[in-house]
């Protein structure tokens, strides 16, 4: 080939690559399934006026969906709580107790979803009065993280 041709070439190429493709790439309409187990956390800090009778503690508040078209096993390997970067290992304590669905924690259909609550006494999981990294996972998910502030009591 001709220098002159290859250069006509290389020209062609250029003008389909920045005309045609670009155009073609803007047609695809895939859809992106990000279906899954997705789950999202929520902290309070929770204190009692006097004369209370629990001593001060962290709402957890937990939400888990799936939003995939097959039923997923929720619970499967275990949930865990994580506070800065280390896993509660009485993490199955936590979840295993306290009211739960009926026929409990298990498969969950396209669509449905799980919340619940665990309240986390400061003295044992918070006992500073500072900023707490907490999350939590399961197979297939894991949540964004949150900051936990303990604030002096005032």
């Amino acid at each position: 080939m001709s220098p002159n041709q290859s250069g006509k070439m290389l020209a062609i190429a250029a003008v389909f690559a920045t005309t045609i493709l670009p155009f073609v790439a803007a047609q695809d309409t895939r859809e992106v399934s990000c279906g899954g187990l997705h789950a999202a956390i929520r902290g309070e800090l929770v204190r009692r006026d006097p004369p209370y009778t629990q001593p001060p503690f962290v709402m957890l508040t937990f939400i888990l969906l799936n939003d995939s078209d097959t039923p997923l096993n929720a619970v499967e390997g275990g949930w865990r709580i994580v506070i800065d970067g280390k896993e509660l290992k009485d993490s199955d304590f936590i979840f295993g107790n306290g009211p739960g669905p009926v026929g409990g924690y298990g498969i969950l259909k396209p669509g449905e979803s799980y919340e619940l609550g665990k309240g986390l006494e400061l003295s044992r999981y918070f006992p500073e009065e500072r900023e707490y990294k907490v999350s939590w996972k399961g197979k297939g998910f894991q949540s964004s993280t949150i900051m936990v502030s303990v604030t002096p009591e005032r």
